[in-house]
């Protein structure tokens, strides 16, 4: 196996943050760019690098079972309202899928999670309290 480098573009991933006003305090942008940044590097390390996130007879069924897994374990991170096609750029991001053939001659998808994921850039809308995070993947390994 080879290191090659992906360059694909860069996913953008919109967090809404609830305001957690409490007694009327103003939005601290660094503050907020802070807390979201360190939520955001949990969703890309909540897994260990490699663990088996989930296992189906095909890719799309062993997609649909890791996207559950990794919201619930992230259930307080990812927003509510990412589009399909959001979930499966965020899913590509993080995981890989290595699939093993069966003595059947069928294909089990394994989900394995990756830290090949890094956050390149964030960016804020202090008037609408919304961070956008630049997330690429950077490599990995191929046959």
């Amino acid at each position: 196996m080879k290191k090659v480098p992906l360059f694909i573009p860069s996913f953008i991933l919109l967090l809404f943050l609830a305001a957690c006003n409490g007694g009327g305090e103003s939005f601290d942008p660094k503050v907020e760019e802070e807390k979201a940044t360190e939520v955001i590097n949990s969703v890309l390390t909540s897994f260990e690098d490699q663990e088996k996130v989930a296992e189906a007879k095909t890719r799309d069924e062993a997609n649909i079972i890791a996207w559950k897994n990794l919201k619930e374990k992230n259930i307080a991170a990812i927003s509510k309202d990412l589009s399909k096609e959001d979930q499966k750029r965020l899913l590509y991001l993080l995981t890989l899928n290595k699939a093993d053939d069966l003595s059947n001659g069928e294909t089990k998808s394994n989900i394995l999670f990756t830290h090949n994921t890094e956050m390149k850039d964030v960016s804020r809308d202090q008037e609408k309290k919304i961070f956008t995070f630049d997330i690429e993947r950077s490599g990995f390994d191929t046959n």
